[in-house]
């Protein structure tokens, strides 16, 4: 005989939870469920959040070093807050059980978004966790957890609107007119583009035009603690700084194969651009060590090699995915490497992954 438990959450969304950007105090609340198959009592009970970071610095030296650091840790002693009689237990019949907690969220706007999918590089990441931990009140009990990934999302209003267009007009040469979405979601499948061109001249003949989603991640972590082990981070204030660009959509080109001077001027070019959600990271602009932003990049070649391309770049807010409790979000899976944040252990646990060995039957006492 034995008992099987797990975590409930208090939120729309499983395990999802929506970052307060006051500044106020934020909480959630859920409940332990306990599923017993005879009465029992119990001497541990705490739920926790664990939130850390993992970085690699000196980045360009031989003194390379990857530190780790808390961004969040928070608890509650559920023996203490359930324990009417003093005798530091909490006693239960069987059958379905649930111990209620509610947990704080220190500094909740200052926190990072979980990222569903990993940055463009390896040398920064992060993750949170809410661990419950349980232990029989008898001598030979074991101390079991389970344990879930949370996503924390930061609501950010979109700097853009709906819809945008972008006019170019040069007299005697080109004109151009595009019109795109301004907003997308993760998620979102594709993105429809149109536009108008006109050729004023067979010196700006339009050979091809083409268009992509471009994301840029800006990141300049600032270390808040002492690394003793690690060249120039023994003090805080060391930095991990990173810039990269990358497309996360396909690249549709259309051409003028038919070498047609009058090419997009009659009927406008259509471009249906395939969004990669398994690299699109929503955008994020709330935080001043971490910055995603996107562009939908619109190029037009001219016949005439001697001309340069022509670049447009109109901005794309991305807002998170849609989730219902029937579908949740999870890490989206990564063949090419593990996440860096992946080795780090957190002290007092065993490891980060949820293992049914948790609930297995013990012995009776």
């Amino acid at each position: 005989m034995g008992y099987t438990f797990d975590i409930e959450l208090d939120t729309d969304q499983p395990f999802i939870v929506e970052l307060d950007m006051t500044g106020q105090p934020q909480t959630i609340s859920g409940a332990i469920a306990l599923k017993l198959d005879r009465a029992d009592s119990f001497k541990v009970a705490t739920i926790a959040i664990h939130g850390h970071l993992g970085a690699m610095l000196n980045v360009e030296t031989p003194h390379q070093g990857v530190i780790r650091e808390t961004l969040l840790t928070s608890s509650t002693d559920l023996i203490a807050a359930n324990d009417t009689d003093g005798h530091g237990i909490i006693s239960f019949e069987s059958g379905e059980q649930y111990i209620p907690f509610r947990l704080d969220i220190p500094r909740s706007d200052d926190l990072p978004p979980t990222l569903i999918n990993k940055l463009d590089t390896h040398y920064i990441d992060w993750k949170y966790e809410i661990h419950a931990t349980i232990r029989r009140d008898f001598f030979f009990s074991k101390t079991r957890v389970v344990k879930h990934d949370l996503i924390f999302r930061r609501p950010i209003e979109p700097t853009c609107e709906s819809e945008l267009s972008t006019s170019m007009d040069r007299a005697g040469q080109y004109k151009s007119k595009l019109t795109a979405p301004g907003r997308i979601v993760l998620g979102q499948d594709r993105l429809s583009v149109k536009a108008e061109l006109e050729a004023r001249s067979m010196e700006f003949m339009i050979r091809e035009v083409d268009c992509a989603v471009v994301q840029t991640e800006d990141i300049d972590y600032v270390t808040r603690e002492g690394h003793d082990g690690i060249e120039n981070a023994h003090s805080p204030g060391a930095h991990c700084t990173i810039k990269s660009s990358r497309v996360v959509s396909s690249v549709v080109a259309v051409s003028n194969d038919e070498s047609d001077l009058d090419f997009g001027r009659y009927t406008p070019i259509e471009l249906n651009v395939r969004i990669d959600n398994d690299q699109l990271i929503p955008t994020e602009q709330g935080l001043d060590w971490l910055a995603v932003s996107h562009v939908l990049r619109y190029t037009v070649h001219f016949m005439d090699m001697s001309q340069p391309a022509l670049i447009t770049e109109l901005p794309l807010f991305v807002s998170n995915e849609v989730i219902s409790r029937e579908r949740s979000a999870t890490m989206r899976p990564q063949a090419s490497s593990a996440r860096l944040v992946s080795s780090l252990k957190i002290d007092g646990t065993e490891d980060h992954v949820h293992d049914d060995k948790e609930s297995t039957p013990e012995p009776e006492p």
